[in-house]
């Protein structure tokens, strides 16, 4: 019965032991802080030192045996520590450590954003100045529209006026030169008339004198006188 029992006791103890070396087996062990531990050759106190695992050391658990771990150091060293030296948290130090690096990278972020963010205003800006100039050259193009808009029609009012007034010469010019045709044909009507006028007062004063000079040329009978 007492050897059963003791054994009972060995058994739950190793079990005890095991459970967290099982564990950290699989996920490793920090140095305790403060803790500067030698690493030995094999797993007692008197055995030849190899290395030293200082503390904060993050130590791969290679294998375990009663109080001790084999252990591989940061720096590729391997050997056995005591389990009373380490811890599965984090130590402060290097919780410490990793938020200032968490800060750096964060103020590091802020600062290319920062960055960024002042080349996107400056884009921006720049983006707004040729807008604005864009604008001004829509609103300049339109002005010129309106203008030139505004010029073709009193041009096309002025062409249809122009077009209106050749159309009116163009018909006066062709009455001008009737009436002109129709006023040579008149004086020449009235020259023709005027010529056979005076050629016919002509041949009567011919007629006349011719008749005149025969009546006096011919003799006077005798008869009675009064």
């Amino acid at each position: 019965m007492m050897n059963a029992a003791k054994a009972a006791t060995v058994l739950a103890c190793l079990l005890f032991i095991g459970a967290p070396l099982q564990h950290a087996l699989a996920a490793g062990l920090y140095v305790r802080e403060g803790a500067n531990v030698p690493v030995r050759e094999a797993p007692y106190d008197n055995a030849r030192i190899t290395g030293m695992a200082t503390q904060s050391d993050y130590l791969e658990i290679l294998e375990g045996k009663g109080e001790w771990l084999r252990i591989k150091t940061p720096k590729g060293e391997e050997g056995w520590v005591p389990n009373r030296y380490l811890t599965r948290q984090m130590p402060k130090t290097l919780v410490v450590d990793q938020l200032n690096e968490k800060i750096k990278s964060l103020t590091q972020e802020n600062l290319a954003l920062q960055e960024e963010n002042a080349q996107l205003q400056k884009e921006n800006r720049e983006r707004s100045y040729r807008i604005s100039g864009v604008s001004k050259e829509v609103e300049e193009a339109r002005k010129q529209y309106e203008t030139l808009k505004l010029e073709s029609s009193q041009y096309l009012d002025l062409k249809n006026r122009y077009l209106t007034l050749q159309a009116q010469y163009k018909d006066m010019s062709q009455k001008l030169d009737q009436a002109t045709r129709e006023n040579n044909k008149l004086k020449t009507s009235e020259r023709i008339i005027f010529t056979l006028v005076g050629g016919a007062f002509i041949v009567m004063g011919i007629v006349i004198g011719t008749l005149l000079q025969v009546m006096r040329s011919k003799p006077k009978k005798g008869g009675y006188k009064f």
